[in-house]
């Protein structure tokens, strides 16, 4: 991943600009279709973050309060210019959308019932999916492929999709796992060993004291 840090600020302030408008006004589909094109853009033609940051960064965006797409423009302006780069991304992303909004208001209800807007939209809609669909196999590379992780992943797919349960319990469920699995278990594995050891060496110490008496 090339360096962010030695270009000057303004430059990259620009950069986010133009990069979170351009994203701003051609998204179609809603926030996850958008991931699509953070992938494309900022990993594999820009460099700016890896896989693995930007899959970070998507995971804090879903697991906060708001929209995916605008939590995530945050992040990625932050993480490359600071509180500055994170106010001009999320605000050239949400810019263009308002603007066509504004404009469209009016006339929405006479675009609704033609039916050449209507199957245009249906086509976006199509491509929107394919978008979040290549995105989601990309981003996956990502993610440690051990049968625990599979197994997590299908059940909270079967509670979302089929269970009916709310996306927000998954994702709460899911952060307690990866707490607990990843982070204190480590933790009293390494604990248990030291006790272990330490026990297996006082044990080695009174036997041989006793062979000395």
């Amino acid at each position: 991943m090339s360096s962010t840090s030695t270009v000057p600020l303004r430059s990259r302030l620009l950069s986010l600009a133009l990069t979170f408008g351009k994203f701003g006004g051609i998204t179609f589909g809603g926030g996850y279709a958008i991931i699509a094109l953070l992938e494309e853009e900022l990993v594999r033609r820009r460099g700016w973050l890896s896989s693995e940051e930007l899959l970070d960064i998507i995971t804090v965006g879903e697991s906060t309060p708001g929209a995916i797409a605008v939590n995530t423009a945050t992040f990625v302006g932050y993480r490359l210019a600071g509180v500055l780069g994170g106010v001009v991304a999320t605000f050239a992303l949400v810019f263009p959308a308002w603007v066509v909004i504004v404009l469209l208001s009016g006339c929405y209800l006479v675009l609704r019932e033609n039916v050449w807007v209507a199957s245009a939209l249906a086509g976006i809609r199509v491509a929107a999916v394919v978008l979040i669909v290549r995105a989601f196999f990309r981003m996956a590379k990502g993610v440690k492929r051990t049968r625990l992780n599979f197994i997590c992943m299908a059940l909270a797919f079967g509670l979302v999709a089929f269970a009916g349960m709310n996306a927000v319990w998954a994702v709460i469920g899911s952060l307690c796992f990866g707490v607990a699995w990843y982070g204190l278990r480590p933790r009293w594995v390494s604990q248990q060993s030291t006790v272990d050891s330490e026990q297996g060496a006082a044990s080695c110490d009174g036997q041989t004291s006793g062979q000395k008496q």
